[in-house]
């Protein structure tokens, strides 16, 4: 973690951690509901509910940058991979951005990793970056296809107060 001079974190646990306070953090503020499940035992992180609908996310972070794209492992210790039977979602958070994207984990069934470019204007998976708008959706039935609103009625995770976290961990990172 020494992107900006110094390890923020003691190691990816306490990252981990402190990604899963950041999703919940931003989804209360877009209104979700979210409950953390009690121990390590569950496959996903954090439950969202909007409407009495619950959903099970799993938060992965990243700042490995290969190739001009941040990699992000998608797989549990072991290289075991999530299946779309034990999450409903992924929330990839992107630190040296200050970028999420949201998943469904039909999306991304099988694979170890995937490689996201925020800085790459029409990059593959751009729809799903700050599309938070996902985890409201509603099929009347299977397969069916979500139309995505534009780029004006998606709420922004990137709030003021996302911001200034980031901002304070930063520095924190500087001045030790």
């Amino acid at each position: 973690m020494g992107r900006w001079g110094r390890k923020l974190f003691a190691n990816y646990k306490r990252r981990g951690e402190w990604v899963e306070l950041l999703f919940m953090t931003v989804a209360s503020g877009l209104g979700f509901n979210v409950a953390k499940p009690w121990g390590d035992s569950a496959r996903y992180d954090v439950i969202v509910e909007n409407e009495g609908r619950f959903l099970r996310i799993q938060v992965k972070s990243t700042e490995s940058m290969i190739g001009g794209c941040y990699l992000c492992q998608l797989h549990v210790c072991g290289n075991r991979l999530y299946t779309p039977k034990e999450i409903d979602y992924f929330a990839l958070y992107i630190f040296p951005e200050d970028v999420w994207y949201i998943f469904p984990a039909k999306t991304l069934a099988g694979m170890g990793a995937v490689a996201l470019a925020p800085h790459l204007k029409g990059h593959k998976y751009e729809r799903y970056m700050e599309n938070w708008w996902l985890l409201t959706r509603r099929h009347r039935r299977r397969g069916a296809r979500t139309v995505v609103p534009g780029e004006d009625t998606r709420p922004n995770a990137i709030s003021r107060l996302s911001a200034r976290i980031v901002r304070r961990i930063r520095e924190a990172g500087k001045s030790t």
